[in-house]
This record gives C-alpha cells, sequence and structure tokens, in this order.
C-alpha cells in the first residue's frame, strides 16, 4: 500500500534524483544542491528577505539560515540592511554566484530532460501540466479541504499518555527526574 501512495512515490522519485544531482554538483561546481537552491531563489528574486527565502526553500529555517551563512562566505550571495527597515535584510546574488549558476543551469535542465525521456512528448507535457495543477491545489484549497475533513490535522498533538499518564512528567522543583546512579559509585560485580 506504501509504496503506491502518491507521497511515497513523488518523495522516492525526488530522493533518487536529488542523490544523483548532489553528486554531480558537488564534484563539478563544488557546491551542495540545496545551496543551488538558495542561490537560484536570490538570483531570481534580488532583494529577497530570509523571511520569504525560508517559506520558497521549504527546508527548515535552520537549515536555510546554515545553507545561506556558507553562500555568503563563499562569496556567492550578499547581505543587505534593508533601506526601509534596519532590522531587515535582503539577499543578493553576486557576480561570481551569477556566473556559477549560469554554469550549473544547464546541467540541472539536461538531468530534467533525461530524467523525463522515457516520456513521449505528449505524455511530458501531460505530466509536467498535472505537476504545475496539484502544486497550485497544494499550495492552496488543499490545505482547506483536508481541515474540513480532518480538522484534527491542524492542532498541535497532546503528548502522549501511558496508562499512569504523560509518557514524560514536567520538570521542574516537584518533579525532578531522578539520576541514573553514576558509573564511579558502582561496584565491581
Amino acid at each position: 500500500m506504501l509504496r503506491q501512495s502518491l507521497t511515497y512515490k513523488l518523495v522516492s522519485i525526488a530522493e533518487d534524483a536529488i542523490t544523483l544531482s548532489a553528486r554531480l554538483f558537488k564534484r563539478r561546481f563544488g557546491i551542495d544542491v540545496h545551496h543551488l537552491r538558495i542561490l537560484r531563489l536570490v538570483d531570481d528574486q534580488p532583494g529577497l528577505t530570509f523571511t520569504r527565502l525560508a517559506t520558497e526553500t521549504k527546508f527548515e529555517r535552520t537549515a536555510t539560515s546554515r545553507s545561506l551563512g556558507r553562500l555568503i562566505k563563499a562569496g556567492l550571495v550578499v547581505r543587505k540592511n534593508d533601506k526601509n527597515d534596519a532590522r531587515r535584510f535582503e539577499l543578493f546574488s553576486t557576480a561570481k554566484g551569477r556566473a556559477l549558476r549560469k554554469r550549473a543551469d544547464p546541467v540541472s535542465l539536461e538531468m530534467e530532460r533525461l530524467m523525463l525521456q522515457s516520456l513521449e512528448l505528449n505524455e511530458r507535457q501531460a505530466f509536467l501540466a498535472s505537476l504545475d495543477k496539484l502544486s497550485a491545489w497544494v499550495g492552496g484549497g488543499y490545505m482547506d479541504a483536508v481541515l474540513k475533513q480532518f480538522p484534527d490535522a491542524g492542532k498541535a498533538k497532546p503528548p502522549a499518555k501511558g496508562p499512569t499518564g504523560p509518557r514524560h512528567p514536567p520538570v521542574g522543583p516537584r518533579n525532578k527526574r531522578p539520576r541514573p546512579p553514576s558509573r564511579a559509585k558502582q561496584g565491581n560485580d
């Protein structure tokens, strides 16, 4: 059943493709494929904010921050304070970043072409159109439809309870967890 689910198939295809891409991009360009995604987003949207970047990458914020730091350190991206709000910063690709992207993009396009070569032209067109439609739906009305049918999907899950209450009781002055005996105090049985 699981191997037949749509999300399993999509994730499997993506992970297989990304694994090959990651190896190639690291060897050929010295850059991680996830860093390249960030570089492309910054290059496509000069002045992009970190908040927007984190949303668009679909990575965790901490992973986005670490990757962005590496790109800045490598001189591929620069960070500038927003003219209107000093608390915000905007991101821009550098000439070095744009040059790297210019070399990497044709390789990405060729890898995509190779991935889709088992499909006839009309199948490729239909597949890509379906992906666009599905992406728009998942990014739009899908969440509302899921929450309408499964209201608990939008709520935080309460802590799991065992037969005598929560698995991990709160820790505080009254509820200190017992410490395991130190090895130094144990005998040599």
